[in-house]
């Protein structure tokens, strides 16, 4: 899995695995074994890199979570919580409001 999302990442960025390597600080050839899934990175700190790099959680990066935008996600529920009930209210029905709009009709 994190070799698949690698590549994605990067292709999605248009991105070469040369650019990737010294984006993070490693050769281009440990990326090319990375998104091969011929090796994993054996520190934390490369992994925070490339999650940093690419804006997504390293849970993401890792296959335990399908969401991207996680560190959004959670800064959203935080001021969600801040609001009053009123507020909070309003916030669903406009949520909810363009969910339908960008649903497809039957």
């Amino acid at each position: 899995m994190f070799s698949e999302r690698l590549r994605q990442l990067r292709q999605e960025k248009k991105m070469t695995q040369a650019v990737l390597g010294r984006a993070i600080d490693i050769s281009p050839r440990m990326i090319s074994f990375y998104e091969g899934g011929n090796h994993f990175p054996r520190d934390e700190i490369i992994l925070k890199r490339i999650a940093d790099l690419f804006g997504v959680s390293m849970d993401y990066l890792l296959g335990h979570s399908d969401l991207r935008e996680e560190a959004t996600l959670k800064k959203l529920c935080v001021t969600f919580r801040d609001l009053a009930q009123p507020d909070r209210e309003t916030v669903m029905a406009f949520m909810e409001f363009l969910a339908a709009k960008n649903t497809p009709s039957e």
